[in-house]
């Protein structure tokens, strides 16, 4: 067996992710420190100072030997005189410093040329000379000096122009020459002469290099301000017939050269663009502006851009795994744009990081984790096809190649990949009517204890439109909703749940109006190396109904019935003991009396009972008929006791559907029960009224009231009363409450203005 297959998936994938990013980091760091890339580079190096581009410095200004002058003075070469002129009107304006980029290293055919040049030169501000290199056959690299009348007149500095591979001047030195004669930059020179300095923040290579017989020290990159045609530029011809005025070259660097077409000194640059090639004299005022302002591109060293690279290609293969395919290809397809942008966003904060490193080896990242990721993805196919067919009942299911298939290995996998997901969407759709049809509301959860299948009865339990509602939500949540006495921690009670405890059970209440009472059980089980948790909530209201139900019985029994009972036989004992001599009439009267009060108190706890199960016998009546009939039938009973019956009838409703016979016993029970507990001379009220969309039927009685305990026992819960001992509300009560709650209703008790109490049966709106 193939050692791989034994590791966990997982880790197969930390081991490819690893590997790719050695890989990629490799070849990250090859690019770095080969230099490889530098054509991507140095084109987005190119296309960076192409567009961040910055204003000229009004005091560097090029006097151009441009094509206007060469036609108004004559061919090229001019004679030293026309030079020495041009000095001799400079040094009137008297600026910071000059730069003559002729080579003069050869004598004029008339000595008094040079003589008269030198002197201008002396005249003038300080000025400084380039000095060009020449290698004879057979000889070293040697310097070429302006001829002796001028060499002691200026100061000297080297002008090469070391362009790169491609032809395009990035880059200066600040000293260049043979070993034994080193010249500064001559824009250094010219710096040093107008009293300036290179900024101390100049990003400068220290090492020096070699080449040809040269030595350079202090490579540093040249910040190009803009195409050819940024820095102001003066005729040469116009500054000679005194068309420029002195002040306008007053304490400016000056610089003097060449711009007219076809005397060839011009170069190629970052920023010429579709311009035409820049000309030598505005190379050196790119060079001197960016010595003095030191913002000199700093590019970092190849070690640098490695680590760069390579911190960047780890961060984008953790993204890969985190956000799999579908957020893997956009990613890597953005990251190319998205480190040019960043190269170029350096670049313009003066830093320069070579973007190739990391786009050549990020461009390979996305196929190489893919790839990957497919091999794993087969593998897993494989085995768990291997797995389908170690099965006994599953054997059928695994297409073998050679059979119908035509040999199609990856026929026969896509045939049994079918199969296998037909018998799980089969057993799936089987599980989830299973649960669909059970009356119990059921919530399977994951490990993350979020719902992933629940049934209508969860719906409807958590009062939501459908079961897919429910499909996300945090089960932890929703089993909070519940009230358990004690309270329940039902994370550390799931967490605990393994062999050893494979379930639990809790009773618990759910609702804060009318609560009702439920058993939750849960249980976990092992699906596929996958923990589910299965959760069962079982209504025990029907259960907790028969409880209450029951203790009312055995309350009765034990007191009620039992009293009147014990009494009868206590009677008939002493006078059977001679303990008392009552007269045989008197006797049976009051043996008949307690007789009575037992069948009677039989009686309405027998249609205390059944009221709560008979079916309503619903008819038209209105409810003033109602109130009469109950007043005719109580009127004896009032007379008996001195209290007055006082009916108030509402117009409205004129008529309501309800069972007449059990809304009659009911307002009976309580007109009766006031008339009793009212005190002689009292009257009781019996009215009906509105109540918003609904009706009421009120009694108010002038007693002595219910008290505290009598109400919160009336009051409380959904199923009326309980009857605990003769203290309680009585099953005349009760059973009114009964009647109120079978008619959608309900029977409220509040303490009336100047003693007495007043009971209400409010009904919903009347049905039509």
């Amino acid at each position: 067996m193939n050692p791989d297959r034994r590791r966990p998936p997982a880790l197969r994938r930390w081991r490819d992710e690893t590997a790719i990013a050695a890989l990629l980091a490799l070849l990250a760091g090859a690019l770095a420190f080969g230099g490889w890339t530098w054509r991507l580079d140095r084109l987005v190096y190119d296309s960076g100072l192409s567009l961040w581009r910055r204003p000229a410095p009004a005091d560097i200004v090029i006097v151009a030997i441009d094509d206007a002058s060469i036609a108004r003075i004559g061919r090229w070469p001019w004679p030293r005189a026309v030079h020495a002129t041009l000095l001799e009107r400079l040094a009137q304006a008297h600026p910071r410093a000059i730069a003559l980029d002729l080579v003069l290293s050869e004598p004029d055919p008339d000595p008094r040329q040079d003589r008269l040049l030198a002197r201008a030169l002396r005249d003038a501000a300080p000025v400084v000379l380039p000095v060009a290199w020449q290698r004879l056959p057979g000889a070293p690299l040697s310097a070429l000096l302006p001829v002796k009348p001028l060499a002691g007149a200026v100061s000297l500095g080297t002008a090469e122009a070391p362009v790169d591979e491609d032809g395009v001047l990035r880059h200066a030195f600040l000293a260049a020459g043979p070993p034994q004669a080193i010249y500064p930059h001559l824009a250094a020179t010219l710096l040093q002469l107008g009293g300036g300095a290179i900024a101390p923040g100049l990003a400068v290579e220290d090492a020096a290099e070699h080449s040809g017989g040269a030595r350079r020290d202090g490579r540093f990159l040249i910040r190009y301000l803009g195409p050819p045609g940024t820095f102001e530029r003066i005729s040469y011809v116009d500054l000679l017939l005194g068309r420029v005025a002195p002040a306008r070259l007053a304490g400016s660097y000056v610089l003097i050269g060449m711009t007219a077409q076809g005397l060839g000194d011009t170069l190629a640059t970052p920023v010429n663009g579709s311009h035409e090639a820049m000309p030598g004299i505005e190379v050196l005022a790119n060079t001197l502006a960016t010595l003095r302002d030191g913002d000199a591109p700093r590019p970092l060293t190849p070690a640098a851009v490695a680590a760069i690279a390579v911190a960047l290609l780890a961060a984008q293969l953790l993204a890969f795994g985190r956000g799999g395919p579908r957020l893997a290809l956009p990613l890597a397809v953005a990251s190319v744009p998205l480190a040019l942008g960043a190269s170029l966003l350096a670049l313009r904060a003066g830093v320069w990081c070579a973007p190739g490193p990391y786009v050549l080896a990020s461009a390979l990242a996305y196929p190489l984790w893919s790839w990957r990721r497919l091999e794993r993805a087969v593998a897993g196919l494989d085995r768990e096809i291997a797995r389908l067919a170690a099965e006994p009942l599953e054997t059928r299911l695994v297409a073998r190649p050679g059979a119908s298939d035509g040999g199609d290995a990856i026929g026969a996998r896509l045939q049994t990949l079918h199969r296998a997901g037909l018998l799980v969407r089969q057993a799936r759709r089987f599980l989830a009517d299973t649960l669909a049809a059970m009356p119990t509301a059921m919530l399977v959860a994951d490990e993350r204890m979020r719902v992933v299948l629940a049934n209508p009865a969860a719906a409807a339990l958590f009062e939501v439109a459908s079961a897919d509602e429910l499909l996300g939500l945090e089960t932890l949540r929703l089993l909070a909703e519940f009230a358990t006495d004690p309270a329940c921690d039902w994370a550390h009670a799931v967490a605990a749940l393994g062999p050893e405890q494979p379930g639990i059970a809790v009773e618990a209440r759910l609702g804060e109006v009318e609560p009702g009472d439920y058993v939750i059980r849960v249980a976990a089980v092992d699906l596929q190396g996958q923990r589910r948790v299965l959760i069962a909530i079982v209504d025990i209201a029907p259960v907790k109904q028969a409880e209450r139900e029951r203790e009312e019985a055995l309350a009765f029994v034990s007191h009620d019935l039992r009293s009147p009972a014990n009494s009868i036989v206590l009677l008939a004992d002493m006078n059977l003991s001679g303990a008392v001599h009552t007269p045989v009439a008197d006797l049976l009267r009051e043996m008949r009396a307690l007789a009575a009060r037992t069948l009677a108190l039989s009686e309405a706890f027998v249609r205390a009972a059944h009221v709560q199960y008979q079916p309503l016998q619903r008819s038209a009546v209105a409810p003033a008929a109602i109130v009469d009939d109950a007043v005719d039938e109580l009127r004896a009973q009032a007379l008996a006791g001195g209290v007055e019956l006082r009916k108030a009838i509402a117009p409205r409703p004129a008529e309501v559907v309800v069972d007449r016979l059990l809304l009659l016993r009911a307002v009976t029970n309580l007109v009766g029960n006031a008339i009793r507990h009212s005190p002689r001379g009292a009257a009781v009220e019996i009215g009906t009224e509105s109540a918003g969309a609904g009706w009421r039927l009120t009694v108010r009685d002038h007693g002595r009231g219910l008290s505290a305990a009598q109400l919160e026992q009336l009051l409380g819960g959904n199923t009326g009363a309980l009857v605990r001992d003769a203290r309680g509300v009585g099953l005349g009560l009760l059973f009114v409450q009964r009647v109120a709650h079978r008619h959608g209703g309900r029977l409220t008790v509040t303490a009336a203005a100047g003693g007495g109490s007043r009971f209400a049966l409010e009904f919903p709106a009347p049905e039509r």
